[in-house]
């Protein structure tokens, strides 16, 4: 693929930025009439690369951030180093409503995505600019932030804590003057969930079993979907008082399933089964 010369005078200019101890690249890829993500957050220094996966020729301008990839053709892409903190819209001006946005932070801290089993150790990873030696996390589980843990960058020059939540608390990280955004870690007394598939006519019968969950508990079945970039919602159920559910699937080729215990909202993951191939019956 022939990179445009946007592509090729950001990849210069990240050689020449101010960068953290080590720069990360995060790929987006612009869809038929969306980005996905659409939201990023990421560190000073690093590089957003665009990559038009679609058959339309698409445009990734910012006001806020000062670039204008101009027209990149299918399979082409453009590429940019953020290297101030703050908020960056960016949209194609070409196709309404095709908007993103990234944030760029002067320390960031990632954790996990989902809730976490009550005391279970989890991974708190935090990076900072080039020159920070350590950085101290902080819990808020209510009264007030407090340090529960201190790191220091590894060979890669990331910041590792382990944490084991006994409720569920808000995290950040700190370094000297810089504070990282909060990160919010969700505990769970949901027992692990299963799941069980068997082809018959019709479709692919799909059995949950969540033993201590309570009835009425949520449940949603995703499936891995190449079109969605990722694991889709597709259906929803509630767990019944021999804490199972079921689904039926009908589809005609193998797929990736699992089912992912919800709150409230249908949304906040409390528990995810294992991933399970389904064939259907030929």
């Amino acid at each position: 693929m022939r990179a445009p010369a946007a592509l090729a005078l950001a990849t210069l200019a990240l050689a020449g930025a101010a960068a953290p101890a080590a720069a990360e690249s995060t790929l987006v890829s612009a869809g038929f009439s969306s980005f996905s993500p659409a939201h990023l957050d990421i560190l000073v220094g690093d590089n957003v690369a665009w990559r038009n996966n679609s058959v339309r020729t698409h445009d990734i301008q910012s006001l806020d951030a000062g670039f204008d990839s101009g027209r990149v053709s299918p399979r082409e892409g453009f590429a940019h180093v953020f290297a101030t903190p703050g908020t960056f819209a960016y949209e194609c001006t070409i196709h309404d409503g095709m908007r993103g946005e990234v944030i760029v932070h002067s320390l960031l801290l990632r954790g996990p995505e989902r809730a976490v089993r009550r005391g279970t150790p989890v991974e708190l990873r935090a990076r900072a600019p080039e020159g920070v030696t350590e950085v101290t996390i902080e819990e808020n589980t209510g009264a007030g932030f407090h340090p529960v843990a201190t790191a220091r960058p590894d060979a890669a020059g990331a910041f590792v804590a382990t944490v084991a939540p006994v409720a569920s608390a808000d995290y950040r990280a700190v370094a000297g003057e810089l504070q990282s955004a909060q990160l919010r870690v969700e505990v769970t007394d949901q027992a692990p969930v299963a799941l069980r598939a068997s082809a018959r006519r019709g479709g692919v019968l799909i059995g949950v079993r969540a033993p201590g969950a309570a009835p009425g508990t949520r449940v949603v079945l995703q499936l891995l979907l190449r079109e969605r970039f990722g694991w889709w919602p597709v259906a929803r159920a509630r767990i019944d008082a021999r804490s199972r559910a079921s689904f039926v699937l009908r589809r005609s080729r193998p797929v990736r399933a699992r089912a992912v215990l919800v709150g409230e909202d249908w949304t906040t993951p409390l528990s995810t089964s294992a991933a399970l191939t389904v064939r259907p019956r030929r």
